[in-house]
């Protein structure tokens, strides 16, 4: 049995991973600015803080001292916000997490560090392997915000680890998605075509992605933060097949069999003009692949219908 220190546990990935943790036996420390209500907070091995990882400095140091091992998820993760509170998205991601890093130092604890498939930015390169080149756009673009933030604490994990001792593990995640996903193209979706309203896409919707169901990527995570041999490794975490935006909004339509129209409109209209786009975002899992034998299981139709059953019975 160990004892996980969880920043942002009410969070999607958070969430999930909690529950699935403690199934397994384990003891959860779990921080956020949330209470969300859940059968979590029923669990006598699970305990809860509700605090801001930017505040309360000594607080995180005593959660950290205590725990076995630190699962840093906390970030805001979401493209709307990037162009909203640029400011709060670089302190969370950025400003916060160097705190933490330090102070896994301080107590000797190892850190996994959820980061970004948004590192790759508009590398025209498919699939995106885990040593190719980042192309970001200009920093007067708020879009590339969150990818500069993930990207400083990638680099300061490496460093740390030279300089420190400090063990790591990385994933840079590709759209998971899921039961309680909010706020994200997927659960936007489903909530509008469950509701019969218009699915909007942006300038066509030819912009491609790859969909990891939420068990997939958990299932990840547990190989690696067990494993020696990823001491100190980034991989990617997500599902290999490619789909439009245009094609992912029709199959939801299909699959709840919603009455919903496809509307398009410009990234102008949607987001103004500090939003640029990445036009196709694969992994390459091969690395994970050699080191724990992992790859996808669920594919997206399957985790689509459950994550619709999901939300017409929530």
């Amino acid at each position: 049995m160990k004892k996980f220190f969880i920043t942002g546990v009410m969070g999607f990935v958070g969430f999930h991973w909690a529950n699935n943790l403690l199934k397994n036996g384990h003891k959860i420390i779990g921080i956020d600015t949330n209470i969300t209500p859940t059968k979590l907070l029923e669990n006598k091995n699970f305990e809860f803080v509700n605090e801001s990882i930017l505040e309360n400095k000594s607080k995180l140091s005593e959660l950290i001292g205590k725990s076995d091992y630190v699962l840093h998820l906390a970030s805001i993760a979401e493209p709307d916000r990037y162009l909203s509170h640029p400011k709060t998205v670089i302190d969370i991601s950025a400003f916060a997490s160097i705190e933490i890093i330090k102070l896994c130092i301080k107590h000797k604890k190892k850190i996994f560090f959820t980061s970004t498939s948004e590192i790759y930015g508009k590398n025209l390169k498919i699939p995106f392997s885990e040593n190719d080149d980042r192309h970001l756009g200009p920093t007067s673009i708020k879009r590339w915000c969150y990818s500069s933030s993930k990207a400083l604490i990638e680099h300061y994990l490496e460093a740390c680890s030279f300089q420190d001792n400090l063990e790591f593990r990385v994933v840079r995640l590709f759209n998971i998605y899921g039961p309680n996903l909010k706020n994200r193209v997927i659960s936007r979706f489903i909530e509008n075509a469950l509701l019969n309203k218009d699915l909007e896409i942006n300038n066509g919707g030819n912009q491609t992605r790859c969909f990891t169901y939420i068990d997939d990527a958990i299932d990840a995570f547990n190989l690696i933060i067990e494993s020696d041999r990823c001491k100190n490794q980034i991989f990617n975490v997500g599902n290999t097949s490619e789909i439009s935006i245009k094609d992912l909004a029709n199959k939801i339509v299909q699959i709840s069999n919603s009455k919903s129209k496809i509307k398009s409109k410009s990234y102008l209209e949607q987001f103004g003009n500090s939003y640029e786009d990445i036009e196709r975002r694969v992994p390459s899992v091969k690395k994970l692949k050699d080191f724990m034998g992992w790859e996808a299981k669920i594919d997206l139709d399957e985790g689509l219908r459950r994550t619709i059953d999901y939300c017409k019975s929530n």
